[in-house]
């Protein structure tokens, strides 16, 4: 299946203290977890859309887009993102996802079938920041946006959603604060 990549770069990481993305996880910079999990999927092409400091990757079809929106919250890095990708299908993924890997996207993608939008739950919580959508939506998104709203959960109830149970849910951890980062 052709899709694209979307890597939200994180916002100020107020809660982490530092930029997500070049933290090291187990030799790795963040971002580059997300970019080479997509690359690995079979990713057409991957979008690293804003962050704190412009971030790059050494891996072909990877550009990187400011915010269009900076400082707004995530929807408007998902709106950017989606404007900036060249397949019908887009995989999202927030940079602080510690263990994810190409078996956890191509996973998520299966699941879309006709819906607009998929995404795991991972203890109890609904991972919008990693999840599948067809790129289509993007005008739905960027009209809820331009009325106020600012999160992809109140965004995505005016799409054909799914939520799913991951056969993989340990690779679904993430971190938004140092103690998350070692597990805590």
């Amino acid at each position: 299946m052709n899709f694209s990549g979307i890597v939200l770069n994180g916002g100020s990481s107020s809660r982490m203290g530092r930029n997500k993305a070049e933290i090291l996880h187990k030799g790795r910079r963040l971002i580059d977890i997300a970019v080479e999990s997509l690359i690995a999927a079979g990713a057409n092409d991957v979008v690293i859309v804003g962050g704190a400091t412009k971030t790059s990757s050494l891996e072909k079809n990877v550009q990187y887009c400011e915010d269009l929106f900076p400082n707004e919250g995530p929807l408007g890095g998902v709106i950017t993102g989606l404007k900036n990708v060249e397949s019908d299908i887009a995989v999202i993924l927030a940079c602080d996802y510690l263990d994810i890997d190409s078996s956890v996207i191509l996973e998520c993608i299966s699941k879309l079938n006709s819906r607009s939008m998929v995404f795991p739950f991972h203890e109890g919580k609904e991972q919008y920041l990693f999840s599948t959508i067809r790129t289509k939506n993007v005008e739905l998104l960027e009209s809820q946006f331009m009325n106020g709203v600012r999160s992809m959960h109140e965004a995505s109830t005016f799409l054909d959603c799914e939520p799913y149970q991951s056969a993989h849910p340990e690779k679904l951890r993430s971190a938004n604060t140092p103690s998350q980062l070692n597990g805590d």
